[in-house]
C-alpha cells in the first residue's frame, strides 16, 4: 500500500491543476471518493514502475505499458 504522503501529494497536484493558482485547501471536492480513488491508481502505478524496473524491466522514464510490454509472455 502506497505511503499516505504520497496519496496527498497526487491530491494536492490534481487540485492545483484544476482550481489554479487559487489555494487548493480552499476548493470545495465534489467528490472525495472518486478523488481518493485517481491518487490512488496513481500511486499504484508508480509503485509497479519502481518494483519493475527493480526486476530489471526498463527504465523509470518510460511508461508503465511500455515495461509491461517487457515482461515475458507466459505461455499456458
Amino acid at each position: 500500500m502506497p505511503d499516505l504522503n504520497i496519496l496527498l501529494i497526487y491530491r494536492d497536484r490534481i487540485m492545483r491543476a484544476v482550481v489554479g493558482t487559487r489555494p487548493a485547501i480552499m476548493a470545495k471536492e465534489a467528490d472525495t471518493a472518486a478523488l481518493d480513488r485517481i491518487c490512488q491508481g496513481l500511486a499504484d502505478g508508480e509503485e509497479a514502475k519502481q518494483l519493475l524496473c527493480a526486476k530489471g524491466y526498463g527504465f523509470p522514464s518510460q511508461s508503465l505499458a511500455d515495461l509491461v510490454r517487457k515482461l515475458p509472455s507466459v505461455k499456458p
